[in-house]
């Protein structure tokens, strides 16, 4: 079973060429702007800047649409439990203790469209980075070269499980395996494919340490640099214009 660690899409955009430090930086800014910003309204402009700027940039509709069915439950989660959670404004709706509230489900909505912001924000930045430069960027920043690559490896690996129980489930299910019933029938159904799914991700595991092993990691003395990282002014310019419209959106949100 062949599975793909890495989410770059290859590109020769002004995005695919910014230095990855700097969208370390932008991503960060995204994401603190993304907990900053209160109303529904406004996530979903974000949530739609965000995307223009991906496929402006190149990144393509499949990619895209990858990256929202990994998050799809999680986002309709939110939306159906979420509005019983927080009670404002008038009931739209009243079954025993549970109460629907225009307010709650505004929350929801805002809420969930933060999360998928959150998701594609990251998500646009391993698109757009190759994981060499990813750890570079660490290693750069004054992390150790682990550290640096346990973190890129991290970003990476998830997905790729994620793509592993899709897989593992989707096998089950043409050989005549259904979940249905209640919700603790469900998980019981499920643990074959969790099982699977365990000794499939410890297989990438183990393949992933003889990959790395094979390579020296932690037995060179000092590791050499093919291509370093180097800040351009391009680079200098993206980075004073993120800080600048993060600064005025976020005054603009404080007034």
């Amino acid at each position: 079973m062949g599975l793909v660690l890495d989410l770059y899409r290859p590109g020769r955009s002004w995005l695919h060429r910014l230095d990855p430090r700097v969208k370390l930086w932008g991503v960060a800014l995204g994401l603190i702007l993304a907990f900053l910003l209160p109303s529904a309204a406004a996530q979903a402009l974000l949530l739609l800047a965000v995307l223009l700027l991906l496929r402006s940039n190149g990144i393509k509709w499949d990619a895209l649409r990858w990256l929202w069915r990994q998050i799809r439950f999680l986002f309709l989660l939110i939306l159906c439990l979420q509005p019983f959670f927080t009670s404002a404004g008038e009931t739209l709706f009243a079954l025993g203790p549970l109460r629907l509230t225009l307010g709650g489900a505004t929350h929801a909505l805002g809420l969930a469209l933060r999360v998928l912001s959150m998701s594609f924000i990251t998500g646009g930045f391993l698109f757009t980075t190759e994981q060499r430069q990813l750890v570079r960027a660490f290693v750069r920043l004054g992390f150790p070269y682990p550290w640096g690559l346990t973190l890129s490896l991290t970003l990476r690996f998830l997905p790729a499980i994620s793509s592993l129980f899709g897989t593992v489930r989707e096998a089950q299910a043409a050989r005549g395996w259904v979940a249905e019933g209640n919700i603790f029938r469900r998980a019981r159904e499920y643990l074959p494919v969790l099982i699977a799914v365990t000794i499939g991700a410890l297989r990438m595991g183990d393949q992933l340490t003889l990959a790395l092993a094979a390579r020296g990691l932690g037995t060179a003395a000092e590791r050499t640099t093919w291509r370093d990282i180097e800040m351009r002014p391009a680079d200098w310019r993206a980075l004073v214009g993120m800080s600048a419209a993060f600064l005025v959106v976020a005054a603009v949100n404080a007034g």
